[in-house]
């Protein structure tokens, strides 16, 4: 089931990957449609990720957008590619907006954090695999599909979303591990089907944050992957 379709689908999905990775080389990220990425905008999305870190026990990140001019500047801020949104979001004070202006971004330019080998996986004939094993998988990929800005971002918004699902509300009887992943959803599966099977892309989205921080150790990753592997082939 899994493997054979990871075998089957192998050559295919990495000649689409080369392609699509050669038609948009001039976008600094990873996107579906034609917008295109520029560095400083590359910047300013790290800056909100920055100062989101710093913020992320804020009640409601994420989740309200707080005043809706602080959105809209923010979001043109990131459209220009201010240089000093850092500074301005520090003087500003506005977590929830810097959340949701953060989110429209990646929503309008269809940013694809993730690349579509990754998405294939989730989305193949995986009935029956473990969560974790899926997203170990996924991890691995994602070293080898991505490079340079393209992974870093994808670590740094993996990574935050580990951050705001383990940290992300001041009450600690808040459901935020089951949140989390539905408001990630849209920006991660691009496209109409968003719905189908929600349930399972949130359940392995939510394993991918948490296993999130192996991204910035390589070996690690890939001596747990192979540990799951053994013990998938083992019950089966």
């Amino acid at each position: 089931m899994f493997w054979k379709w990871l075998e089957d689908n192998f050559k295919y999905r990495r000649k689409c990957a080369i392609v699509f990775g050669r038609r948009r080389r001039n976008s600094v990220l990873e996107v579906s449609g034609s917008q295109k990425i520029t560095q400083q905008q590359y910047r300013a999305l790290l800056a909100c990720i920055d100062y989101l870190e710093q913020h992320i026990g804020v009640y409601g990140l994420f989740v309200t957008g707080g005043s809706v001019t602080h959105v809209k500047r923010i979001f043109d801020k990131l459209k220009a590619g201010c240089p000093l949104l850092l500074d301005y979001l520090r003087s500003a004070h506005a977590p929830r907006e810097c959340a949701m202006a953060f989110h429209q971004f990646l929503s309008l330019y269809q940013v694809q954090v993730l690349p579509q080998r990754c998405v294939d996986v989730v989305l193949g004939d995986v009935a029956g695999v473990p969560k974790r094993l899926i997203a170990l998988d996924v991890l691995n990929l994602l070293h080898e599909e991505y490079d340079d800005t393209r992974l870093h971002f994808a670590k740094r918004y993996l990574q935050l979303m580990r951050r705001y699902t383990l940290y992300g509300y001041l009450r600690p009887t808040e459901v935020h591990a089951v949140i989390t992943p539905y408001l990630v959803v849209p920006k991660i599966f691009l496209g109409p089907d968003l719905r189908t099977n929600m349930q399972a892309k949130s359940m392995t989205l939510l394993e991918l944050f948490l296993l999130a921080q192996l991204l910035d150790d390589p070996s690690a990753l890939s001596e747990q992957l192979q540990q799951a592997c053994a013990a998938y082939r083992e019950s089966n």
